[in-house]
């Protein structure tokens, strides 16, 4: 039997997944037609906050740049040089990968990336491994609602660390790891076994998003699935089932 036979007949957890989260086959509880009709935790937008830790406020502000350009130009790049970024560029970076770009509603924004039912189940934090001129290093929570860095832990990085949570040698090299965790139960509530391929798409908009911001902004960056997601877990305090790492990209000069 060829190697391409066995696979097609080797049940793996991608048939798996994939088929039993077809259309509304598991877990999709009925919709109603009318949003007025809708739960009130699917009408409602949830924000993870830190409200006793300190924050650092973010700033505005994008640069100009052709976005036809920024595509042609996007690419992976991991020849960092450790030079540090500054408070604004990762300020633009997160606003305009996944922050509010306008409002909706009194309570509702939208945001910069898709999300689907507008759930929004993805946190960001920011790991920067060196301080540079205005932004020390640390480990950050995005807060999305105020545009502003919650201060988890003030610290810096050694090379070993960073081999610790993340497993390509280049990483140590960059000078933030954008870490992307769900909190699946957003999404899950209202969608079922299919809202964790929306939970995907989703971070892959912010990935893709982030990829042009740091484009116009003259950073490089490159996305990754080498995370070492237990120990990223422990570090972020998070208990890795309601609440898991799903993404990260490592950005820097």
């Amino acid at each position: 039997m060829s190697v391409a036979n066995v696979a097609m007949d080797t049940p793996n957890f991608s048939k798996i997944f994939h088929q039993s989260s077809k259309d509304h086959a598991k877990g999709h509880p009925p919709t109603p037609r009318r949003y007025e009709d809708w739960p009130e935790e699917w009408r409602t937008t949830y924000y993870k906050a830190y409200p006793r830790l300190p924050k650092i406020a973010l700033e505005d502000g994008p640069p100009r740049a052709d976005f036809f350009d920024l595509i042609k130009a996007r690419q992976s790049r991991r020849d960092f040089t450790r030079a540090s970024i500054t408070k604004y560029e990762l300020s633009v970076l997160l606003k305009y990968s996944c922050g509010t770009t306008g409002k909706l509603t009194s309570d509702r924004f939208r945001r910069a990336q898709a999300s689907g039912g507008g759930r929004y189940p993805i946190e960001v934090y920011p790991i920067v491994f060196r301080s540079g001129e205005d932004l020390k290093a640390g480990l950050y929570h995005y807060n999305v609602k105020e545009h502003a860095l919650d201060v988890l832990w003030d610290r810096e990085f050694s090379d070993e660390d960073i081999s610790q949570i993340f497993t390509y040698p280049w990483v140590k090299d960059a000078t933030v790891g954008i870490v992307m965790t769900a909190v699946f139960w957003r999404n899950q509530n209202k969608y079922g076994e299919r809202g964790y391929r929306q939970i995907l798409h989703e971070a892959g908009h912010i990935g893709q998003n982030t990829y042009l911001a740091t484009e116009a902004l003259g950073l490089k960056c490159c996305a990754l699935s080498g995370t070492r997601d237990e120990n990223l877990e422990k570090l972020i305090d998070i208990d890795g089932v309601t609440e898991s790492v799903v993404y990260a990209l490592a950005v820097g000069r």
